[in-house]
């Protein structure tokens, strides 16, 4: 992959995510840390895009890659994890696919508004599966830390 279409998505990622923030109102550090999670998110993605074949899998990735980043930049700075989890995701949120089926839906293309609506359920549906796994993985695992931290504590 050419640097420049790398780097130059990632900056456009992450300054998209500085306005988004200001938007929702995030103050002090966690606006470059959030940021950040949405310049992340996007590589990821572009990476994971180059070793598959598939549509999917690169936002699935993606998805676990952001749930992973947000716990612990929650852990971290002692935020909620939802400041993290929204930034990451609004990189990948599929508008111009949407756009399309809706645009074909008012044309009555319907073969081509089914086609786009589909794709945007699968990509909606894998994000959300990531976040949803990797999440899960993470605070199991936390908490069976705490668990056994708490135990050897007379």
């Amino acid at each position: 992959m050419d640097f420049v279409k790398f780097i130059v998505p990632c900056i456009v990622s992450f300054t998209a995510c500085i306005g988004f923030s200001l938007i929702y109102n995030i103050h002090g550090r966690n606006i470059i840390i959030a940021s950040l999670c949405g310049a992340f998110s996007w590589a990821i993605y572009l990476i994971a895009e180059m070793f598959s074949q598939s549509m999917i899998v690169p936002y699935f990735i993606s998805g676990m890659a952001i749930a992973i980043y947000a716990e612990v930049a929650a852990y971290l700075c002692r935020s909620p994890i939802t400041v993290y989890l929204i930034l990451g995701i609004i990189p990948l949120v599929p508008g111009l696919t949407i756009y399309r089926a809706m645009e074909a839906c008012l044309t009555q293309e319907l073969q081509l508004f089914g086609t786009g609506l589909l794709s945007t359920l699968k990509i909606g549906g894998s994000i959300s599966l990531g976040l949803i796994l990797a999440s899960s993985f993470f605070r199991i695992i936390r908490t069976s830390i705490w668990h056994k931290a708490s135990k050897k504590q007379p």
